[in-house]
């Protein structure tokens, strides 16, 4: 597995869903995964995330871990050989995930 990107979802329904599908679209050649922490949403993030990408891996908690508890909660449970934290606002363009992970390639070591 070349890449875990994880994202947290907090009450962004649409931006998180608009995220996932940008991943998906814009992300070519990799072998990824994607791991969604929702942060005990109440807007139906969870419902909807799972709804649209049964294949990610999803994890709705009923307690809010913050931002560093639920990143490290996804990283415990990543495979890839480099992890991605990806703000759900984001929107992946012009293969910018492969791009990124080219870089990571061409100079080991440099975090």
């Amino acid at each position: 597995m070349d890449l875990s990107i994880i994202i947290l979802s907090y009450n962004t329904r649409e931006i998180t869903l608009e995220c996932l599908r940008s991943v998906f679209a814009e992300t070519h050649g990799l072998e990824f995964e994607l791991l969604v922490v929702d942060n005990d949403s109440s807007d139906g993030s969870a419902e909807a995330i799972r709804s649209e990408f049964p294949d990610v891996w999803l994890d709705a908690l009923d307690t809010n871990l913050g931002f560093a508890g639920a990143n490290n909660h996804a990283a415990r449970r990543a495979n890839g050989n480099y992890i991605l934290l990806l703000n759900p606002d984001t929107l992946v363009l012009d293969g910018a995930i492969q791009s990124l992970f080219r870089f990571a390639e061409s100079y080991p070591g440099r975090g």
